[in-house]
């Protein structure tokens, strides 16, 4: 939660903190079975950097995007984390650099910008609303290989997604 601002930056309380924390190593360890120490990982929507600095320690490079340097702050980092400040479009990295790819949430204006970031069996890992076919269908025009629907931990045939009315986590393959 935010409490207030000095000097023209923002002061995050405790629990906020925490939570971000918390956050970070959920998202970590749901990341870990496409990760390994070769590996190129790219966050967009990195905010404070929190599971970027988490994941630096994991692989060899990481890209964290964000549309506010001050929401990454100025803290240093592991040398293997490099944070871009770009317009939310756009994902300003090496072509065909990164082996896995994550937002929290889905910006379809994103999508050519993430098969250009990635390389070829390349995982971009995210999370929408549906309906299944739209998304699927909005994937593979972008570019993808294959798309892949998960509600929770459990992969979901895509005939079983097109009824579902959950969210999903979706696991799109250049």
């Amino acid at each position: 939660m935010l409490v207030g601002r000095a000097a023209g930056r923002f002061r995050l309380d405790a629990a906020y903190l925490d939570r971000r924390t918390r956050d970070a190593e959920r998202e970590l360890k749901s990341l870990r079975s496409q990760l390994s120490l070769t590996s190129v990982f790219l966050e967009i929507g990195a905010g404070d950097c929190e599971l970027a600095r988490r994941v630096a320690g994991e692989v060899e490079r990481v890209y964290a995007l964000d549309v506010s340097e001050d929401a990454m702050g100025r803290l240093a980092g592991p040398l293997n984390l490099v944070r871009v400040v770009h317009d939310g479009v756009r994902i300003p990295v090496p072509e065909e650099a990164v082996d896995v790819a994550f937002s929290r949430t889905l910006v379809i204006s994103q999508l050519p910008g993430v098969v250009r970031a990635l390389r070829a069996g390349g995982v971009y890992l995210t999370r929408s609303a549906g309906p299944a076919a739209g998304l699927r269908a909005v994937f593979l025009d972008a570019g993808f290989s294959s798309v892949r629907f998960y509600v929770g931990a459990i992969r979901v045939p895509y005939p079983l997604a097109l009824v579902l009315d959950d969210p999903f986590r979706i696991a799109a393959v250049k």
